[in-house]
């Protein structure tokens, strides 16, 4: 079958109300690209709700366009059309397995693995819900780890199938009477049609469990008067089990309040995350930790309250902190090893450093650090901010991170806004002051 005269199909993904999923591929490319493509079927046919449904579906397509582009961990959109009534998406085809196959092959993940995952996916939600968007139907069938890298890619997302469902009211408004998601993965506030961000973390944090237990939530009981669900968070490391448990919280006042907050929770619970792939692609191994110890901290996460302190070697540490514990090296070996790949000399995974947003800096955070990772910490506040980078070094670095999406401000435009707050400018100039003391720098200022 050639669909558009164009897309050869090879064979049937999934089926479902909405319509169906394809693999196929491009005849009109020389490489004959393969590509997924979604066929969409209104529930209406009336001419006018057609007319509306066209006009939403051409809007969510843009949207994911763009999603795509600036995320490589969202697919990225090739082509929309039209055809006998019916509405398609061909997107890219992520060569990977979802973490629903990988349970049934290898079982129940580790808990380093189980927060690499989070890890990338809230770095991709905050940047989704930065767009004003709610994905709506985050679970474990939703998320390929895709063979080439290992990183997690979040795909179907539902706004395009509310779309389909487009209806009138009694008033003659465009409405849907759909509610779009998953039962068990689906939070209360998102069965009643008023998804919000928080719905997203509550999805997030039913597939980490499912992936930490093997059970999926409507197997779990929820307790009758609360409506808080149980689980088995006793064989689960208590700080992550409460990053967990403030996720799924019944009410959405008392989840985290953005993706960035959990983020920095997750952090907190400080489990090693750095792997190693296999030749083959297919399994993740954890590397030795790198021993470290703490000063002791707090992390509220509602009515628990979590210490953070003094872990030895070879225990818990954090994805920040093993970047920072990288060996130093001269400033001779940074020119000639730095070129053509930042990526060569730092990991990538996790290097957000999005503690320098909640807390001052010290010199026991810079001590032993080169000039190249030093300009990484201090550049990596406006980085947050969405800046771009005139020097390509810290360009193409910063592109490797799963949260960065340079998509808002040019140097100059940057320069005009007043994004930073007290603390963070407080840490531009601590660390700027370190350096020159130091005479610790890769790169002009």
């Amino acid at each position: 079958m050639l669909l558009n005269n164009r897309y050869r199909v090879i064979q049937t993904l999934g089926s479902g109300g909405f319509g169906e999923t394809f693999l196929a591929e491009d005849t009109q490319m020389p490489s004959l690209r393969r590509c997924v493509i979604k066929q969409l079927k209104p529930i209406h046919h009336n001419p006018q709700i057609y007319q509306l449904v066209q006009e939403r579906f051409q809007r969510e397509a843009a949207i994911l366009e763009e999603l795509g582009g600036n995320s490589n961990q969202i697919p990225a959109l090739y082509a929309y059309f039209q055809l006998d009534g019916q509405f398609y998406l061909v997107q890219e085809w992520v060569e990977g397995e979802t973490l629903t196959a990988k349970m049934r092959q290898q079982g129940l993940f580790s808990e380093s693995l189980v927060q690499e995952i989070l890890v990338n996916l809230l770095s991709i939600l905050e940047y989704i819900h930065s767009q004003g968007i709610v994905h709506r139907d985050i679970k474990p069938d939703n998320i390929i780890m895709r063979y080439k890298d290992g990183k997690p890619v979040l795909i179907d997302f539902g706004a395009v199938r509310e779309t389909m469902g487009t209806e009138l009211n009694s008033q003659g408004n465009p409405t849907t009477s759909i509610v779009i998601g998953t039962p068990g993965y689906m939070p209360s506030e998102q069965a009643m049609g008023r998804a919000v961000y928080a719905s997203d973390l509550y999805s997030l944090g039913l597939t980490a469990i499912y992936l930490l237990t093997g059970k999926s939530p409507q197997t779990l009981e929820t307790d009758s008067q609360t409506g808080e669900i149980n689980w088995e968070r006793n064989t689960v490391n208590p700080n992550l089990a409460a990053v967990l448990d403030k996720a799924i919280a019944y009410h959405p006042r008392d989840r985290f309040t953005s993706a960035k907050e959990m983020l920095f929770g997750l952090q907190s619970t400080a489990i090693p995350t750095m792997h190693t792939r296999d030749t083959n692609q297919t399994s993740i191994k954890p590397q030795q930790a790198v021993p470290v110890t703490f000063l002791a901290s707090h992390q509220s996460f509602g009515k628990k309250e979590i210490l953070v302190g003094s872990l030895i070697a070879g225990g818990l540490i954090s994805i920040f902190v093993l970047i920072g514990m990288l060996k130093p090296q001269t400033q001779s070996s940074i020119q000639t090893e730095v070129s053509p790949s930042v990526q060569l000399l730092i990991p990538t995974t996790g290097d957000n450093y999005s503690w320098l947003s909640q807390r001052k800096v010290t010199d026991a955070d810079l001590d032993g650090k080169d000039g190249l990772q030093l300009d990484i910490i201090r550049n990596s506040i406006f980085a947050h901010h969405g800046r771009r980078f005139d020097n390509p070094e810290l360009q193409k670095y910063f592109n490797s991170q799963v949260w960065y999406h340079p998509s808002r401000y040019s140097p100059s435009e940057f320069d005009k806004l007043d994004l930073l707050s007290d603390l963070e400018v407080q840490n531009v100039e601590y660390i700027n002051v370190y350096q020159n003391n130091h005479n610790r720098r890769r790169f002009p200022k």
